[in-house]
C-alpha cells in the first residue's frame, strides 16, 4: 500500500508462512480467528490488568473469570491426559 520495501518483505514472509502451514496441514480457520480476535483479547487483558493495578490475581478473585480459566485449562489438559493414558494402557 505504501510501496515500501518493508511491505514487500512482510508480504513475502506471510506468503512463506502460508506455504508452510499448507505443507504441514495446519487449519487456516483458527489462524484467521486468532488474527481477528487477538488484538481485542490483548486490549481487554490490558484493561483487566489496569483495573487490578498490575496484579494477575484479579483473574482469580472473580467467580466468572475463575470458572472460565478452569474450563480453558481442562480443555487444554484433558485431551493430552486421555491420550497419554490410552498409550499407557495399550
Amino acid at each position: 500500500m505504501r510501496q515500501s520495501a518493508f511491505d514487500l518483505f512482510l508480504l513475502y514472509a506471510i506468503g512463506l508462512l502460508g506455504l508452510v502451514m499448507r505443507r504441514f496441514n495446519f487449519p487456516t480457520a483458527p489462524v484467521v480467528v486468532g488474527m481477528i480476535l487477538g488484538p481485542l483479547a490483548e486490549a481487554q487483558l490490558r484493561n483487566a490488568m489496569s483495573i487490578g493495578e498490575g496484579s494477575a490475581m484479579v483473574f482469580l478473585q472473580r467467580p466468572m473469570s475463575l470458572t472460565l480459566l478452569i474450563i480453558v485449562l481442562v480443555i487444554l489438559v484433558l485431551p493430552r491426559l486421555l491420550k497419554s493414558r490410552a498409550r499407557s494402557l495399550a
